[in-house]
């Protein structure tokens, strides 16, 4: 099943909840916006770093070779035990060779500390998609949960020096619980 990835939603299809709407098209470090949102100590959860085949979608955008590896990234930002949004980063093999190789070593450091940090970096095709539960990528964001709603998520094209990345990330209904007190 392909996700319908939309650069803009219509006022019908935009989530219900205002703090939902304003995460998920904010433009900044998500990171840091869970981290002034949550009155708690804010972590990412990996879950695993490896090289690997993307998902179909991700290998069409970034306009990869068929079954081309690439090193991919996924974890969860949590609010203390909590897990708030499901984040997966494809990183070509092109991009990985230039001079993003620290994007390998962030262990549970916020791949948002590089991204915003280097005058180098842009991002580009924000987009925006309701995901079904019988689609993988909720299965995964949903891994070890009990959630049995869709879910909003989001993509982002990074270019890093000319070379580009997929970051997707999939807000779970936990992240509405998150208020500073």
């Amino acid at each position: 099943m392909k996700l319908h990835w939309r650069d803009d939603l219509s006022i019908q299809e935009k989530p219900d909840d205002e703090r939902l709407h304003n995460l998920l098209f904010q433009n900044g470090s998500l990171s840091r916006s869970i981290e002034e949102l949550c009155n708690g100590t804010f972590n990412i959860e990996l879950q695993n770093e490896s090289w690997s085949t993307p998902m179909l979608e991700e290998n069409e955008l970034l306009t990869l070779i068929d079954n081309e590896i690439t090193f991919i990234r996924k974890s969860w930002l949590k609010c203390d035990d909590k897990k708030l949004v499901y984040a997966r980063t494809v990183i070509p093999r092109i991009t990985y060779e230039g001079e993003s190789q620290d994007l390998m070593k962030l262990g549970n450091k916020p791949l948002g500390n590089i991204l915003f940090s280097d005058n180098k970096t842009y991002r580009t095709n924000m987009q925006y998609a309701k995901i079904p539960l019988d689609h993988e990528l909720h299965k995964q964001a949903t891994l070890n949960t009990n959630i049995m709603t869709e879910l909003w998520g989001r993509q982002s094209l990074f270019y890093i020096h000319k070379n580009s990345l997929l970051v997707t990330e999939v807000f779970l209904p936990t992240i509405l619980e998150c208020r500073k007190s």
